[in-house]
């Protein structure tokens, strides 16, 4: 059977798993795609999800892998998004808030209540789209 690459309808719905905390497995002979919670995370609760996860190690060499954005990767999305800004006040506000410790809950407590909410959205979702199409080209 011949090993498919995630569409961009695909990568989409990768990126937005990964986006939020899922690891993905891409089956390269069906084209499907499966995920789960990270086991490494301390509030991972394996019971719902055991059968998946065996049916991806027994099928291991047949499926790619995801991983999400490390924290450092993270924050330099965070960072390039202020960047990104054409409101220099606001662009400081948000370089000011990512010096400070927990930078990542200053981030979203300050772009949760300003105008630019949704344009971080759009901006996150576009880099995971290239987080993930990063890992595609490396496989």
């Amino acid at each position: 059977m011949e090993n498919k690459k995630p569409n961009e309808k695909q990568i989409e719905e990768i990126a937005d798993l990964l986006d939020c905390g899922m690891l993905c497995f891409y089956h390269r002979s069906t084209g499907t795609i499966e995920s789960h919670p990270d086991p490494d995370d301390p509030f991972f609760d394996p019971e719902p999800w055991e059968d998946l996860m065996e049916k991806i190690e027994a099928d291991w060499t047949n499926y790619d892998r995801f991983e999400k954005m490390e924290s450092r990767e993270a924050y330099q999305v965070m960072e390039k998004f202020a960047f990104s800004l054409d409101d220099a006040v606001f662009r400081e506000e948000i370089l000011q808030e990512l010096s400070k410790r927990k930078p990542f809950q200053h981030f979203k407590m300050l772009i949760d209540d300003s105008e630019y909410r949704q344009d971080w959205f759009d901006f996150k979702k576009k880099a995971y789209i290239e987080f993930v199409k990063e890992q595609i080209d490396g496989m």
